[in-house]
C-alpha cells in the first residue's frame, strides 16, 4: 500500500472519531445538566440523581479523551503523508 492511501485512511479515521468522540461529550454534557438536583423528578431519590450525574459526566471525560485520540490519528496520517 502506498503512504498516500495508509495517510488518507487514517485521516478520515481520525475525522470519523473526532466527530463521534465529540457528539458522546456532547451528550455526556447534556446528561450532566439534565441530572441535576434542579430537573431531577422528586420521585427519584437525590443519591440515584447523583450518581447518574457522575456516570453521565464519566462519559463527557472519556468522549472529550476519545476526542483528543482522535486528533492525533489526524497527526499520524499527516506524519505519514503530508498530502493525505
Amino acid at each position: 500500500m502506498s503512504r498516500l492511501i495508509i495517510g488518507r485512511a487514517l485521516s478520515v479515521s481520525g475525522v470519523m472519531a473526532g466527530t463521534l468522540a465529540t457528539v458522546t461529550s456532547l451528550a455526556g454534557i447534556v446528561s450532566v445538566i439534565v441530572t441535576t438536583s434542579t430537573f431531577c423528578p422528586e420521585s427519584i431519590s437525590s443519591a440515584r440523581c447523583s450518581a447518574a450525574s457522575s456516570k453521565a459526566a464519566l462519559i463527557a471525560a472519556y468522549g472529550l479523551t476519545a476526542a483528543g485520540a482522535a486528533g492525533l490519528l489526524l497527526v499520524a496520517g499527516r506524519a505519514v503523508s503530508p498530502e493525505a
